[in-house]
């Protein structure tokens, strides 16, 4: 897991940093950690010159991924000439038989990998829609146990064996499954309430997205053929749209509307999903779904700066938390990156800059609290 510093004072210097819960840019920093509080931000000179970081360094908050299903960590690239229903739609796609006759240890050490490769990815919160009911849940807590501190895994559930026990939320494979009352009464008693909308067209042919709502869901996954009418009744519910464009293109079911959910003001999020075949790179996703908008014909300034309030912001939200933003008098939740020859520091857009030039392979740090990692390659 790397190497790690305990003390009751940080201090960190960088080059650059994205500041408070508007992700301001501020060039050349120091930022005083005490107690596991950001103290102060200051000049850079304010810095010892024992401290932490350097010029080529920018601190960021931890980004969060807001939708991925661990277990398939058990069994990655499997299923690779077959459809989406026939690899994953329940109860007897393969994915699920998987599932079914994979021992419970496995699967326990399964998620724990997974968990430990989004710690050393720098993410602060990863919502997990686990199968299998409350012992589906049961396991994902065992593999919990064993994460390095940072972390926070938010546990969602749907009815099967010994549910709810173990499960934090609601995390449904379609509202179509389910009768609107059942889904009502589920969704108003567990929270955050979450499903698969519109992934397909014939899902969202079928009204998938009217029974999510009807339900009072509080976010939606995927929405890849959502139209724009669809999109304005999401802005005007409050609803977020969980967005994971890998893998709805691994799967060949199509683009998600990135532009038009931009346009019309939706709060977005990014989930890898699989984990069977997608690693849990958020910043993969923040970087496809920058490529779509602009596909999509949307090229304007402020893109960027969105798509990573949606990387950085919009999961801890959905989790029930207050967002990891680097500001005075919050919690140390942040990364460190190595900027050194990817051009940042001289870019006329730094919102883009980091979009397209920052990701797991120059994180070097995680700050969680009073602790530095400093994270091994």
């Amino acid at each position: 897991m790397g190497s790690k510093v305990n003390a009751s004072l940080v201090s960190v210097r960088a080059g650059l940093a994205l500041i408070g819960s508007e992700l301001s840019v501020r060039r050349d920093v120091c930022v005083f950690v005490r107690d596991g509080f950001v103290e102060s931000i200051e000049g850079y000179g304010s810095c010892s010159e024992d401290s932490f970081g350097g010029p080529s360094l920018a601190l960021l908050p931890q980004p969060g991924n807001a939708h991925v299903h661990s277990a398939d960590h058990a069994f990655p690239e499997y299923g690779i000439t077959m459809g989406l229903r026939d690899l994953v739609a329940p109860p007897h796609g393969l994915k699920h038989r998987l599932l079914e006759t994979t021992p419970g240890e496995e699967l326990v050490r399964a998620i724990g990998e997974f968990y430990r490769f989004s710690w050393r990815m720098g993410l602060g919160v990863l919502i997990d829609f686990r199968e299998g009911g409350g012992l589906g849940c049961m396991l994902a807590r065992k593999a919990r146990e064993l994460l390095p501190g940072g972390l926070r895994v938010v546990i969602l559930g749907r009815p099967g064996p010994m549910w709810p026990e173990g499960c934090e939320g609601l995390g449904v494979s379609s509202p179509l499954d389910y009768d609107v009352e059942l889904l009502r009464e589920l969704s108003l008693k567990y929270k955050p309430a979450m499903a698969h909308v519109a992934e397909d067209p014939e899902a969202r042919v079928a009204g998938d997205l009217e029974r999510a709502l009807d339900a009072g869901l509080d976010a939606i996954v995927h929405g890849t053929h959502l139209s724009g009418s669809d999109l304005d009744v999401l802005r005007e519910r409050g609803v977020t749209l969980i967005m994971c464009p890998r893998s709805n293109m691994w799967h060949s079911i199509g683009v998600p509307p990135v532009a038009e959910a931009l346009r019309r003001g939706v709060t977005l999020a990014f989930g890898s999903d699989n984990a069977s075949w997608q690693i849990p790179d958020v910043w993969a996703e923040a970087q496809t779904a920058l490529l779509i908008a602009r596909a999509q014909g949307l090229k304007e300034e402020w893109v960027a700066a969105r798509l990573l309030e949606a990387l950085m912001v919009t999961p801890y939200k959905l989790a029930g938390m207050r967002p990891s933003v680097i500001d005075e008098g919050g919690v140390a939740k942040m990364i460190v990156v190595n900027l050194e020859e990817t051009g940042v520091l001289r870019a006329r857009n730094y919102y883009y800059a980091i979009i397209k030039r920052v990701g797991p392979w120059n994180t070097i740090a995680r700050i969680d609290g009073n602790t530095l990692h400093q994270l091994t390659s």
